[in-house]
C-alpha cells in the first residue's frame, strides 16, 4: 500500500509541477520558485555593485529574459551570455530576447547535442557517475565555452546539461571576487566537487509541489569571501 500510495502522490505532483509550468511560461517567469527568484535577484544586484556585471548561463530560457529585463529595469550595465543545446528552445528564447530588446546585452550561444534520456543505455534519472559524461566535440564544446569566451565572469549560473563538469569550468572561468550558482542543488548528484569553492552556503528555496519531501536548494559558492554571503543569512 504505501508503494502505491507514494506512486499516486508522484503523478498528482507530476501533474501540478507541469502545470505550474505552463503558468510560468504564459507568465514570462522562470522555472524557478518565487523565493529562487528573489535570490537571483539580490545576487544580482550585490554583484553587479562594482559596476558592469557579467554573467554566464548555462542552459538558457524564460530565465534569461526575466533578469536582463531585471538589470535593465534597475540600470545595471551588464553582458549576458546564455547557452543551450537543443536548437528550438535556442529559437524560441532568441526569439524572446529580439521582442525586448536587449540588443548587444544579451548573447545566444548553441552548441547542439542529444539529451541524456535519449542516448543509448539511459536507464533512469541517476546514472552512475561519469556514464554520460562529455564526449562528443559539441559536448565538450558546449562545457567549455565560458573558457573560450574570456572567463572573467561575476556570476555563473549552472542549470543545464553536465553540471558537475560545468561546476569545473567555473571555477576557472570565474572572476576573482565572482559568484558561482547552482540551481536544483538539493540533488547528491550534483554535489560532488563543491568542496572546490572554499567558501560557499545552500540555501532553501522552497517546494515545486505540494508534499514535497525536501525543498529545493540553490549553492552559491566563491574562490573569495565574497561579501554576498553575510546578506544571504538573511533568507
Amino acid at each position: 500500500m504505501a508503494a502505491i500510495h507514494r506512486k499516486i502522490i508522484g503523478v498528482l505532483q507530476g501533474w501540478f509541477f507541469s502545470a505550474r509550468l505552463r503558468v510560468h511560461d504564459r507568465l514570462g517567469l522562470p522555472a524557478q520558485t518565487s523565493r529562487e527568484r528573489e535570490i537571483f535577484r539580490t545576487l544580482f544586484s550585490l554583484a553587479a555593485a562594482n559596476g558592469k556585471l557579467r554573467v554566464f548561463e548555462w542552459g538558457c530560457g524564460l530565465s534569461t529574459s526575466y533578469y536582463a529585463g531585471f538589470l535593465t529595469e534597475k540600470c545595471i550595465n551588464f553582458e549576458w551570455h546564455a547557452l543551450d543545446n537543443n536548437r528550438a528552445w535556442h529559437e524560441r528564447v532568441k526569439g524572446l530576447i529580439e521582442a525586448r530588446q536587449f540588443g548587444s546585452r544579451v548573447h545566444l550561444h548553441l552548441k547542439e547535442f542529444a539529451p541524456f534520456w535519449e542516448k543509448p543505455g539511459w536507464v533512469s534519472d541517476y546514472p552512475p557517475c561519469g556514464a554520460f559524461a562529455p564526449k562528443t566535440e559539441s559536448e565538450q564544446a558546449y562545457v567549455n565555452l565560458p573558457r573560450t569566451l574570456g572567463g572573467a565572469f561575476d556570476v555563473l549560473i549552472v542549470d543545464a546539461r553536465f553540471r558537475r563538469r560545468c561546476m569545473e569550468t567555473a571555477r576557472d572561468a570565474v572572476k576573482p571576487g565572482g559568484l558561482v550558482v547552482l540551481h536544483d542543488a538539493q540533488k547528491a548528484h550534483y554535489q560532488e566537487g563543491l568542496d572546490a569553492y572554499p567558501f560557499a552556503t545552500f540555501i532553501e528555496s522552497g517546494a515545486w509541489y505540494p508534499l514535497q519531501e525536501a525543498p529545493n536548494l540553490v549553492w552559491v559558492g566563491s574562490l573569495t569571501n565574497h561579501p554576498v554571503f553575510g546578506k544571504l543569512k538573511d533568507f
